[in-house]
């Protein structure tokens, strides 16, 4: 149990990535008070935090409801998180301009989603609760590592300014690159899981 929680705590890190939220987060709270970006981390945790915990309490009952095979939603999610890595390991830039605007609420959208609570983080708490894999009790001890993580995430939304400034643009983007890596593997090896899964196939 205890390699569970901690496979369970590092895949939750690397999906969500607090280092990228670095420079994401100061770009677009860039025009707020000084003030307003405190309430916008602690609305976009609360909101990320709460979509989570219903996938892990309802998800995979949701997709038994409408008959998507789990072994299928790991190889969809597997691929859904390959295009994330490919996106942090080319540094695409993708993001909308908010900062032009600084009256809009960032905090729901695009912080909380897709930023925190997308696809792939989703993916990956119902992976790590699969109810045919894991008790109870053991699904309550990865949901606390979930919560630590994303208590880990608000801090650095909390002081991204001011991480911001430590490692620099080149830092910043050296990191995000790394996870990016790492997070292909954990892609193509859920990718892999999936298919051997679905076709019945031995794996090793």
């Amino acid at each position: 149990m205890l390699s569970h929680l901690v496979e369970a705590f590092i895949a939750f890190f690397v999906v969500i990535n607090p280092f990228s939220k670095i420079p994401l987060f100061s770009t677009l709270a860039a025009g707020y008070t000084p003030a307003r970006p405190r309430r916008t981390a602690i609305k976009s945790t609360v909101v990320a935090a709460s979509i989570l915990v219903f996938f892990i309490a309802l998800g995979q009952l949701l997709f038994n409801r409408i008959g998507v095979n789990l072994y299928a939603f790991k190889a969809a999610g597997g691929c859904v998180l390959l295009l994330l890595s490919l996106q942090m390991v080319m540094a695409s830039p993708a993001q909308p301009d908010f900062a032009k605007n600084p009256d809009a609420d960032i905090s729901i959208f695009p912080i909380a989603l897709p930023f925190i609570a997308g696809p792939a983080t989703i993916m990956t708490v119902i992976l790590q609760t699969d109810d045919d894999l894991y008790p109870a009790y053991e699904q309550a001890l990865v949901t606390l590592m979930l919560l630590a993580v994303l208590g880990i995430n608000f801090l650095f939304l909390l002081f991204a300014p001011v991480l911001n400034r430590v490692p620099g643009k080149s830092g910043n983007d050296i990191l995000t690159r790394m996870l990016g890596l790492i997070l292909a593997a954990l892609a193509m090896q859920s990718i892999f899981s999936g298919v051997a899964g679905f076709f019945h196939l031995p794996t090793g």
